[in-house]
């Protein structure tokens, strides 16, 4: 028996539904509903109610959801309490983020904390440990309490999904994607958005892509859907990783979209440019960054990081 089957059938009987608690739990439905399978095949009896909607709980399913917000209340009480006893480093506060976040946006932003907290006893003279890992990978250290905060993009129609009740967030930011190429010989883009003209079928223009996993990947995705431009574009390259797409643009493979922060010396020099559609409409695309934290009280340290990441 895992400790998330537990967390995640005291999800489903706060959501009242399969798809909902498997949406805030960040696993499909499918998978979801293979975990609570095994729990009841490890707890020996059903413990939900299938046939209703909102799904309920069978007799045996309430008294074992005590039973489970008993175990993992205690467990997390023990665990928190170990931690701050033996804490290898008091002074060291653990932020769980992605590669292209660790690079483009934390170190501008952490010097301005460390600059806002060092008149502040709590907070004077802390070091940072950055665990870089994928949105799902953060996510579950973060959860798991391997780190003390969470820092992480949530596009505006793809958000991050949290339960409200554990943890909050605060938005520290705001990250563009923008459509760009590589300078041509006279410093227009290499490769450009365009629509063809009535009756031409010009050649599909070449595109760097993120992998659908990454939440830029499926970003970016929905916007060339909405813009109807998947037939315009040849996609001959994809990566999980931004950077890589970056250096792909920049050796003029083809456009995408990229972070404003990531590309800002470039496009300052001009060796990326904006490929646009023409006429000045721009395919810039808004992702929040937020900051996720528990509900229940941190250590001091981590308090005062957190007051001063959200004033103002």
């Amino acid at each position: 028996m895992h400790i998330r089957w537990l967390e995640d059938f005291v999800c489903l009987a706060q959501a009242g539904s399969l798809a909902r608690a498997a949406e805030l739990r960040n696993v499909t439905p499918p998978a979801f509903g293979r975990r609570m399978q095994a729990l009841e095949v490890w707890a020996g009896a059903p413990l939900i109610d299938r046939s209703a909607y909102p799904v309920r709980l069978t007799r045996e399913g309430r008294q074992f959801l005590e039973a489970a917000q008993t175990a993992l209340r205690t467990l997390d009480e023990t665990r928190m309490a170990l931690r701050a006893a033996h804490r290898a480093d008091a002074r060291t506060l653990t932020i769980a983020t992605g590669k292209t976040l660790a690079r483009s946006m934390v170190p501008a932003w952490l010097a301005g904390l460390r600059h806002a907290m060092r008149d502040d006893p709590a907070g004077a003279g802390f070091r940072t440990r950055l665990s870089t890992h994928s949105t799902h990978d953060a996510l579950e250290r973060f959860t798991e309490g391997d780190a003390d905060f969470l820092l992480c993009y949530s596009p505006h129609d793809l958000p991050v999904m949290l339960d409200d009740a554990r943890y909050q967030f605060h938005a520290v930011g705001v990250e563009r994607l923008v459509c760009v190429s590589a300078a041509n010989a006279r410093g227009g883009p290499e490769f450009r958005l365009q629509k063809p003209k009535a009756g031409a079928r010009p050649a599909p223009v070449p595109m760097i892509a993120y992998a659908e996993t990454l939440t830029m990947g499926r970003m970016v995705n929905q916007e060339i859907a909405r813009r109807k431009l998947a037939s315009w574009l040849d996609v001959i390259a994809v990566s999980d990783f931004a950077e890589s797409v970056h250096e792909m643009v920049r050796q003029k493979m083809g456009l995408a979209w990229l972070p404003a922060r990531l590309i800002a010396d470039d496009l300052h020099t001009g060796r990326l440019v904006r490929a646009d559609l023409p006429g000045g409409d721009t395919a810039d695309l808004a992702l929040d960054i937020r900051l996720y934290r528990p509900r229940t009280a941190m250590r001091p340290l981590a308090e005062a990081f957190w007051m001063a990441a959200t004033a103002g």
